[in-house]
């Protein structure tokens, strides 16, 4: 049954919003943002509000839009592009909805009464846009919600018709105009009425006209009733499709005919800055009053959502957003649910935006020129989106007055120890980040005696708390201090030493006051060495020529630190993959699994990790593959290297992992070059550790990369023996053990392999079959199919391989039968030359 005339008045439902945690910042004058932790619906929920007061001479509202129109761009780079002298976006939300097909927002869009997007309408009360809504700033600078009403005319021989609606299907009765707006290239309505086309437009209807303006074209092609193919919507042009009562109206029109059509707004809008187009209402004259059946699942489902609100006055406007789909942090709400939170918060009118993986909010921190996320999209990153609401500040470049300064260093300042401050960030009067100049600031006077001022550093005198008053131009900064006479404690760090001979390592210390720290001159602990190890130069070891274990001591009156040190060029095994405890797979753009496996001849431990990945359904950007460590697996010392045997797939794809230091510094290394997963079987390769980073280390990572869409498939490595190794020398890592049960041939020796059944002969070649030495060196054999299907022969190197050494021949898991089936493991023979 076809609903006419249905407006879906929601009674607001008793609902507990109960606010844990607000977070609160001024943007700009008259531009606020508020972060709310509350709980909805029994979920937790994360709400973002941006508050503009347009009273402010400095405030605007815009919508913002890529060039051209159907350009998708994230929020935040629609933001900075749009930010430029005394247009300073400092927040933004995602807004209009967006056609799949062509990239082009799916409703009305207009600016100083344009038409820059005209956009569908709905027809089924459950979809969002049935009741056409906008969101727009007047000519008064007030915000608005509410309904409007486009009114379509034709004029045809000295007479006018009023359209019934536009780009949407059309019903009995009824006389729709399509244009390019509609998502097809014709109009595919039934048999049941007419089609006139009208071509020769001199303005595009979708994009360039002016409400109200005439533009007149000529009738090219007619449909007639009863025919089965729709008419073709011309891209200078656009067609009228009528039926029943409707279509008697168009019947005298013949091709050649003068058409004039003109689209208007009603007045309640007319003249606006500009008006975005979206649904359903939310939020009526200060109670919840929504447009669309309260039963549809888009409204019972809880997702993540954006809406746009105004207060009573029109004076205030409200951008919204909370976050769904995140388990434990913000699960999102209903629509229903989400109306009544906004009457909460003071909504006298609103309406829904784009929602889901769409909704994104960014705002600009102090200090910082552009916005960046302020939430937390349900796709993990930002969605590209084609137009966004703009929170604008006007205002000039004024003179400092907001500075926020630390201290250097973190902590409680000792009795006659100095600390310096820094200078993080300079705002003028309308927030506006200023360029810092740490010069202009100067350190003036301390409070309560405990301490004084000595070349622009605070000095502590006597224990106790105190202010630092401070300026910086013409801002005048207090700075609060705490200083103490007494250490509990020395922590050192690292907190432990492991290298190897002849290298150095560095370490700090700080001190420790009522589990604060605290700030002293290190250079009076007094540091000695235990154990014939090394020596130190201040606060750096240098270890000596023989490998062995001792340690550091330090000594600052009473209190003491020791570091354990080990001295020692072997490699550090951090542990086997028997289980997968503390590991999990994560990925980009990508799918990914691990496992342990017992069937690849582990080298350390009863099992190797499996890593599946699959890049196949993501062409665009890099995928990438990980194991992830939950807590980051920590690292003894600082070692120079980091290793790990792998038993590759030939890919070619990118091995890297993800390290990071005491200071929270994250940095990626590489196990391989892009591509330089190249080989098949097990083999060791070794990352780098930069010579930057400070310990302790953590390493958080180890994933198979690819950024070309052409190399993008699904496959599985594995991994063993991860290990640290700490000298500069090669590793000698064996890739094997001899043993007196070995084979011993000739060094000519030619091997002869027998399957049990016939083999894919394209894979038998040095790819998947090799012999390498004890050390993991591939030798130059050659592998050939042999009598029959059932057999393979490896002949051995030109040279021959070298007398008194040990080798084995591996035919790799990945050598499949005729029919496609892999082997259950691999076929070593491990073998002496005479």
């Amino acid at each position: 049954m076809q609903v006419k005339k249905i407006l879906a008045t929601v009674l607001a439902a008793v609902l507990v919003f109960s606010s844990f945690t607000v977070s609160a910042a001024t943007l700009s004058p008259g531009i606020n943002h508020e972060s709310t932790s509350t709980s909805v619906g029994g979920y937790p929920q994360k709400v973002n509000k941006l508050s503009v007061d347009l009273t402010n001479p400095y405030s605007k509202i815009e919508y913002g839009v890529s060039n051209p129109l159907n350009t998708l761009q994230s929020v935040s780079a629609l933001s900075k592009a749009h930010t430029y002298d005394q247009h300073h976006v400092v927040g933004a939300v995602n807004a209009s909805f967006f056609r799949w097909e062509d990239r082009f927002p799916l409703y009305l869009l207009a600016e100083n009464d344009r038409i820059v997007n005209l956009g569908n309408v709905s027809t089924n009360f459950n979809d969002y846009m049935h009741t056409p809504a906008a969101f727009g700033v007047t000519a008064d600078k007030k915000a608005k919600v509410g309904k409007y009403n486009l009114s379509h005319t034709i004029e045809h021989n000295g007479a006018n018709y009023s359209l019934t609606s536009m780009n949407r299907l059309r019903d009995n009765n009824e006389s729709i105009l399509y244009t390019s707006s509609w998502p097809n290239d014709k109009t595919r309505q039934n048999q049941y009425g007419i089609e006139v086309v009208v071509s020769g437009v001199s303005k595009k209807v979708d994009s360039q006209l002016k409400f109200g303006e005439k533009v007149t074209g000529t009738v090219s092609a007619i449909r007639p009733y009863g025919q089965y193919t729709s008419a073709t919507i011309p891209d200078d042009g656009y067609v009228i499709s009528a039926s029943g009562t409707e279509a008697s109206k168009f019947t005298s029109m013949k091709v050649g005919d003068s058409v004039t059509l003109s689209v208007d707004v009603d007045s309640s809008w007319k003249g606006a800055q500009f008006m975005l187009a979206s649904g359903p209402l939310l939020v009526q004259n200060g109670r919840v009053d929504m447009t669309i059946d309260p039963k549809s699942p888009r409204v019972t489902e809880r997702t993540a959502r954006t809406a746009v609100a105004t207060d009573a006055t029109g004076n205030t406007a409200y951008f919204v957003t909370v976050d769904g789909k995140q388990s434990g942090y913000s699960q999102g709400m209903t629509l229903t649910e989400f109306a009544n939170y906004l009457v909460s918060i003071g909504a006298y009118n609103a309406i829904n935006l784009d929602g889901g993986g769409s909704t994104t909010m960014v705002t600009r921190n102090y200090g910082a020129t552009y916005p960046t996320l302020a939430n937390r999209p349900s796709d993990g990153s930002e969605r590209r989106v084609s137009a966004i609401l703009e929170a604008i500040s006007t205002a000039p470049i004024g003179t400092p007055q907001h500075v926020n300064v630390t201290q250097t260093e973190d902590g409680i300042v000792a009795v006659g120890a100095s600390v310096g401050y820094k200078v993080n960030y300079v705002l003028d009067q309308y927030y506006n980040a200023l360029p810092i100049d740490s010069s202009k600031l100067k350190l003036e006077s301390v409070s309560n005696n405990v301490g004084v001022i000595e070349n622009n550093k605070f000095v502590g005198t006597n224990a106790g708390k105190g202010t630092i008053t401070a300026t910086y131009e013409t801002a005048t900064i207090s700075i609060p201090v705490t200083v103490t006479n007494s250490i509990d404690r020395l922590v050192a760090t690292p907190e432990k030493i492991r290298l190897g001979t002849g290298e150095t390592a560095d370490f700090s210390v700080r001190g420790i006051s009522s589990n604060q720290k605290v700030i002293f001159n290190p250079s009076a602990v007094n540091w000695t060495v235990n154990g014939n190890i090394g020596s130190l130069n201040g606060t750096t070891f240098t270890s000596g020529n023989i490998e062995g274990s001792g340690s550091i001591v330090g000594t600052f009156g009473s209190t003491k630190v020791t570091i354990p040190v080990t001295v020692s060029n072997q490699p550090l095994v951090l542990g086997t993959f028997d289980s997968t405890t503390g590991l999990k797979a994560e990925t980009i753009r990508a799918n990914a699994s691990i496992s342990t496996d017992t069937k690849l001849n582990a080298h350390d431990g009863n099992s190797s990790l499996k890593l599946n990945y699959d890049f196949t359904s993501y062409k665009d950007d890099t995928s990438a593959a990980y194991v992830t460590w939950t807590n980051g697996l920590a690292l003894e010392g600082k070692p120079d290297r980091i290793g790990v045997w792998v038993y590759g797939d030939g890919n070619n794809h990118w091995l890297r992992g993800s390290l990071s230091d005491g200071n929270g510094k994250e940095v990626t290394v590489d196990f391989t070059n892009d591509g330089g997963l190249n080989w098949t079987g097990w083999k060791y390769v070794e990352a780098t550790v930069p010579s930057n980073l400070s310990a302790p280390l953590k390493l958080n990572k180890i994933y198979v990369a690819e950024p070309s869409s052409a190399k993008k498939n699904k496959s599985s490595i594995w991994f063993d023996k991860l290990q640290t190794v700490y000298h500069d020398g090669p590793t000698n890592e064996l890739a094997f053990t001899s043993n007196s049960n070995d084979r011993v041939v000739p060094a000519n020796k030619q091997f002869t392999v027998t399957f049990s059944q016939n083999m894919n002969s394209s894979l038998l070649n040095t790819k998947y079959v090799y012999v390498e030495d004890q050390y993991g060196v591939r030798q130059p054999v050659t592998v050939a199919k042999g009598s029959d299907g059932t057999k393979l022969i490896v002949n051995a190197p030109s040279a021959g391989y070298q007398s008194g050494k040990a080798y084995r021949l591996v035919v790799t898991h990945f050598v499949t039968n005729s029919q496609g089936t892999r082997m259950v493991k691999d076929s070593i023979t491990k073998f002496k030359v005479k």
